[in-house]
C-alpha cells in the first residue's frame, strides 16, 4: 500500500509539471489551456484523494508521505492553468488540512510563501491558483479562534494587505475581500 501512494504522488507531480503557460495570458481574453493528459490526471488525483480520505490506512504511513517537500510540489502545481486540476488540487489541500493537523502550519507557511511571492516579485505579479489558495484561505481564517495569533496579525498585514497592489487583483479580489472580512470578523 505504501509503494502504491509513493507512485501515486510521484506520478502526479511528474505528469503536470508542464501544464503553465506563460504569465502573459489574460484570464479575460484568453480561454484556458486544458491539460491533454487530463483523464490520466484526473485518476491521479481521485487515488491521491481516495488514499487521504480513506480509513483503512494508518495515520502516520500517510503523514509520512506528505512531506514539506511535497506540500512544496504540491503547491507549485496550482499555478496550473487547467481549472479541473487546480479545483482537485484545492480539494485535496482543504482535505489535507483538515486531517492532519500536524501539517497546518507547514501548509500556512508554504501559501504563504507563495502569496510573498506573488506580491514581492514583480516579474510574477501573477499566479493561475491564486483564486483557489485563497480559497482555501478563506476558508482556515474562518475557521480561526479568538483572539488572533499574532502570526495571524502579522500574516494579514505582511500577505493580503500587499495582496491589493498587484495588477491583477481583478481575477482574485472577490475572494481577496472573503479573507479580509475573515480576518477583520475575527479580530473584533
Amino acid at each position: 500500500m505504501n509503494l502504491v501512494l509513493c507512485v501515486c504522488l510521484t506520478l502526479n507531480f511528474n505528469v503536470s509539471a508542464d501544464n503553465k503557460k506563460a504569465s502573459s495570458v489574460d484570464p479575460d481574453e484568453d480561454e484556458p489551456h486544458l491539460e491533454e493528459a487530463w483523464p490520466h490526471l484526473q485518476l491521479v488525483y481521485e487515488l491521491l484523494l481516495k488514499f487521504i480520505l480513506t480509513l483503512h490506512l494508518r495515520h502516520d504511513v500517510i503523514v509520512k508521505h506528505i512531506t514539506n517537500n511535497f506540500i512544496n510540489s504540491f503547491l507549485d502545481l496550482f499555478d496550473s492553468e487547467d481549472p479541473r486540476e487546480r479545483d482537485y488540487l484545492k480539494t485535496i489541500l482543504h482535505r489535507v488540512y483538515g486531517k492532519f493537523m500536524v501539517l497546518r502550519p507547514v501548509i500556512k507557511q508554504k501559501i504563504m510563501d507563495v502569496l510573498l511571492k506573488v506580491v514581492y516579485t514583480f516579474n510574477i505579479e501573477t499566479h493561475n491558483g491564486l483564486t483557489e489558495l485563497l480559497e482555501i484561505l478563506s476558508s482556515i481564517t474562518s475557521g480561526l479562534t479568538t483572539p488572533l495569533k499574532p502570526e495571524h496579525i502579522t500574516f494579514f498585514k505582511r500577505v493580503l494587505i500587499p495582496l491589493h497592489k498587484v495588477k491583477t487583483l481583478a481575477t482574485y479580489n472577490t475572494q481577496l475581500q472573503l479573507c479580509v472580512k475573515n480576518y477583520l470578523e475575527k479580530s473584533n
